[in-house]
C-alpha cells in the first residue's frame, strides 16, 4: 500500500486484480461470469480489466453473483490492496465491519460525534488485535491438522477432529 495519493489508473489496476482474483477463486471464466452478470463477453472483460469509470452498480452485481464482500472490493481498490478483497470475499470482513458500525450509530446517535479520535484508534486496534491473534492461533494448528488429517488418510489413525478443531 503506498502513501501516494491514488490515481484513477492505480485505482483501475487495483479494480482488475481484484475482480480477476475473485472470479479465479470461485472457478468461472469469462465468458461463465459474463453470462451471470447478463453482460456480453467484451463488455465484461473490460470491466473486468478495470477499464472505463468505477461502476458501482457493476461492482455490487459482481460481488452478488459471486457471493463475494462488495465492500472489500471497493475498500481493496481504495487502498491498493486487492489481496482484502479477495482475503474478505468469503467471510465478508468490510460488510461485518459495515453492519456494526451501522448498528453502533444507531444506538448512539448524534453522540457519535463526540468520540475522541484515540478513542476509536483504540478500539479498533484492539478488535484487530484479537483477529490477529485467532490468526496466529489458526496458522499454528495448521501444521498439525494436515498431519493428523494426512495420516488418516494413510490408514494411520488420526481420528476425528477435537471440538475445538472444529469450532475453528
Amino acid at each position: 500500500m503506498s502513501s501516494e495519493r491514488p490515481t484513477p489508473e492505480a485505482w483501475s489496476r487495483h479494480l482488475a486484480a481484484a475482480l480477476r482474483a475473485i472470479r479465479r477463486s470461485r472457478g468461472l471464466g469469462i465468458a461463465q461470469m459474463a453470462a451471470l452478470m447478463e453482460m456480453d463477453r467484451r463488455n465484461y472483460a473490460n470491466f473486468e480489466a478495470g477499464k472505463g469509470r468505477l461502476n458501482l452498480e457493476r461492482v455490487l452485481r459482481f460481488a452478488e453473483v459471486t457471493d463475494s464482500d462488495p465492500w472489500a472490493i471497493l475498500a481493496g481498490v481504495l487502498m491498493g490492496s486487492p489481496r482484502l478483497a479477495r482475503g474478505a470475499a468469503d467471510n465478508k470482513l468490510v460488510t461485518v465491519f459495515l453492519i456494526l458500525l451501522a448498528e453502533f450509530e444507531g444506538q448512539s446517535g448524534e453522540a457519535i460525534r463526540t468520540l475522541d479520535t484515540a478513542e476509536a484508534v483504540s478500539a479498533f486496534r484492539e478488535a484487530f488485535r484479537t483477529l490477529e491473534a485467532s490468526l496466529t492461533a489458526r496458522r499454528e494448528r495448521l501444521p498439525s491438522d494436515w498431519l493428523r488429517q494426512g495420516a488418516a488418510k494413510i490408514g494411520l489413525g488420526g481420528g476425528p477432529l477435537s471440538d475445538d478443531d472444529a469450532e475453528s
